[in-house]
């Protein structure tokens, strides 16, 4: 029987779902256990406080859980201990690079760049450690354009730019990092220093810029959980270009779309992520399809919990399977598949 890990965070949870549990967003971890006992599994639950890093990790499945805390010190510590038990040669999964990408838009623009670099090239995408660098750098591509956080949920903190000019005030309060005592430090030595000095930018706070495509009303989230794949159709918010964090969702609506070439679509993008699970946001333009954005763990489950069916591939065609979502089941069967195949 083989061991695999579950590390939980310091409340016990793991994962999420759309229900609570004792006032937490998390997966009944007993139920998880009892999921791979039956598979044949043996599943030893810890915190990740309770790990010890001098045993022997060498090909152990690890399953983790992320963190979206304020300001992300929590999950910075979580980072620390995944990318240490990665070189320990334990299997974690997803990978410590998704980890990185979680509550990350810059990481996870850098990934889908490297993954999808033709895809990435249409939307112009660049990311920026400070404001200062926006400033100088010559950007090629359509306007508007988006300008976003790193961390953020929802589209907190996503806007859009008609110009250069409404673009750079946007930055400029997205990107602040200093505080009043260290804004008057620096005032002070450009005053005392003049030329001698070397500016050091209160606006480190990193960001993503990008084209924004017009015209569409909305976007689709797919979830693959193994060989299930979810959908929904998100509306944009009234007299907005977001649809993330609308809550206008409709699980049978396809916006005219031809819901197999969106299958196929969020097949190549999860099958070239290669991981178990995957959150993918797509839009369509009525041309081609766009990756915007993708999570590979601790992402929303509504579209898979709220869904009464699944589509799966079978003999080379999409099937809609009728189904109730029993998330930890799912959730357990498409890691199970994982280590087997």
């Amino acid at each position: 029987m083989s061991k695999i890990i579950i590390l939980t965070d310091y409340r016990d949870t793991f994962y999420s779902t759309a229900r609570t549990q004792h006032g937490l967003c998390t997966m009944d971890v007993a139920r998880v256990v009892r999921s791979f006992d039956d598979a044949g599994l043996r599943p030893q639950v810890m915190r990740y406080a309770d790990l010890d890093l001098s045993a022997d990790l060498h090909g152990v499945p690890v399953l983790y859980t992320s963190s979206e805390d304020r300001g992300l010190q929590y999950k910075s510590w979580i980072e620390d201990l995944v990318l240490a038990m990665e070189a320990a040669g334990a299997r974690t999964i997803p990978s410590f690079r998704f980890l990185r990408a979680h509550h990350n838009k810059v990481m996870m623009e850098a990934l889908r760049t490297q993954l999808f670099p033709k895809e990435a090239a249409r939307l112009h995408t660049y990311s920026f450690g400070t404001y200062e660098e926006l400033e100088a750098a010559d950007l090629v591509g359509s306007w508007p354009k988006v300008i976003k956080p790193a961390s953020g949920a929802g589209s907190t903190g996503v806007a859009s730019a008609m110009n250069r000019g409404e673009l750079l005030r946007a930055a400029r309060g997205l990107s602040w990092s200093g505080s009043l005592d260290e804004a008057a430090r620096e005032y002070g030595r450009r005053l005392l220093r003049r030329r001698r000095h070397h500016p050091r930018s209160l606006h480190r706070q990193k960001f993503v810029v990008q084209d924004l495509i017009p015209g569409m009303a909305g976007d689709f989230k797919v979830l693959r959980m193994g060989s299930r794949y979810y959908t929904l159709y998100r509306r944009n918010r009234p007299g907005d270009f977001r649809a993330s964090g609308s809550g206008d969702f409709n699980f049978h609506d396809t916006a005219g779309v031809d819901q197999e070439a969106l299958l196929d679509y969020a097949e190549y993008v999860s099958d070239r992520l290669a991981t178990p699970l995957a959150s993918l946001d797509i839009g369509f333009d009525g041309t081609d399809f766009h990756l915007f954005e993708f999570q590979c763990l601790h992402f929303g489950t509504v579209t898979a919990e709220k869904s009464t069916h699944y589509y799966a591939r079978s003999h080379g065609t999409w099937q809609r399977v009728p189904e109730d979502c029993d998330i930890e089941a799912v959730f357990c069967q498409a890691i199970v598949d994982y280590l087997r195949a």
